[in-house]
């Protein structure tokens, strides 16, 4: 399970909405490894530069921005009664005039998304024999600032 959500090669395999998770850096994958991360969010693509800042194999990814618009993101495993748990969480901030408008609009897409990802990472898994119980939470912050 792990080797599936930690390949950079696979993201666009699963990660519905998902347009971009390139490699930037030498590093592919563990800690430090960075991405650009774009996702279709309407008729946009938002994201930008991410950096990974929590790395357990077999148990965590953790993912902060660094240029682009504010997210933070995490897989975790965990073990289950009969399996194991996957649990996926975005969360993001949204600046400026509007930001709160557009943030609900936005994180309503972003969470079928995240329905739809965990889906077909549970399809995906169950192809490859190896069942999973995948569950997904959306978080989101809008922060609005006076326009100056």
């Amino acid at each position: 399970m792990f080797a599936l959500i930690s390949d950079p090669e696979r993201a666009s395999d699963f990660f519905v909405g998902l347009t971009r998770w390139e490699p930037r850096s030498r590093r592919r994958r563990g800690l430090g490894a960075r991405f650009k991360v774009l996702m279709r969010v309407g008729s946009i693509e938002a994201g930008g530069l991410v950096r990974v800042t929590g790395w357990r194999p077999d148990e965590v990814i953790e993912w902060e921005s660094e240029a682009g618009i504010t997210q933070r993101g995490r897989w975790s495993i965990r073990p289950a009664t009969g399996g194991t748990e996957l649990h996926l969480e975005i969360e993001f901030e949204l600046e400026g005039p509007g930001s709160r408008v557009v943030e609900a609009i936005a994180g309503r897409v972003v969470g079928r998304n995240m329905t739809a990802t965990m889906l077909a990472v549970r399809r995906l898994l169950e192809f490859e024999g190896r069942p999973a119980r995948p569950r997904a939470r959306a978080k989101s912050k809008a922060k609005a600032k006076a326009p100056r």
